[in-house]
């Protein structure tokens, strides 16, 4: 029987693993689209964490590489798309699974220079894989993308900066679907 992405490519941005005993949601879905027949390349900031992701995934005998790739720098998010077509000629699949909060608290007491880091990772970081993945999904008749938020984008009141940069994440997201390929 064959999976339900057999023959896809996928792209999992965020899919290393922060250190700790859980597996992440980055690692957990690169595993699962690669158990489901897809391709993954897996992308991390920190080129260790998306090998190990590979690495594990290869174990079970399915197909998996690894990419180092700052997603808030445009250039990397270009590279991300660049190498996904050099290794496989496309690009089905990306999932925007980026998210962080450390050093965040409410909108009294957050500091300037957290805020700025939170919402470039957490929504510019999104925005920039999405410009760069569109003209090459349109390009090729389609294509799939995920955002991960969170139900912080709708309840909370302790991250601010965190909760923020998810309910601009849902709002991005409804955006982009929306929009016409035409513009």
């Amino acid at each position: 029987m064959t999976g339900r992405l057999e023959g896809k490519i996928a792209v999992v941005v965020g899919a290393g693993q922060t250190p700790g005993e859980t597996v992440g949601n980055g690692r957990a879905m690169a595993i699962l689209f690669a158990r489901e027949g897809a391709s993954v390349l897996c992308v991390d900031r920190i080129e260790e964490r998306a090998e190990e992701t590979a690495a594990l995934i290869a174990e079970e005998g399915f197909a998996a590489s690894f990419l180092a790739a700052d997603i808030v720098k445009g250039a990397d998010c270009a590279r991300i798309v660049e190498t996904a077509k050099d290794r496989h000629g496309r690009l089905d699949i990306l999932i925007n699974n980026v998210g962080i909060g450390g050093g965040d608290a409410p909108a009294h007491r957050l500091e300037e220079a957290a805020f700025d880091r939170i919402m470039t990772v957490n929504l510019k970081g999104m925005w920039l894989t999405i410009k760069a993945v569109l003209p090459a999904m349109r390009e090729q008749g389609g294509g799939a993308i995920v955002n991960i938020s969170s139900l912080a984008a709708r309840a909370g009141g302790i991250q601010f900066a965190y909760e923020v940069s998810k309910a601009g994440v849902n709002r991005l997201t409804t955006s982009v679907r929306r929009e016409s390929p035409d513009h």
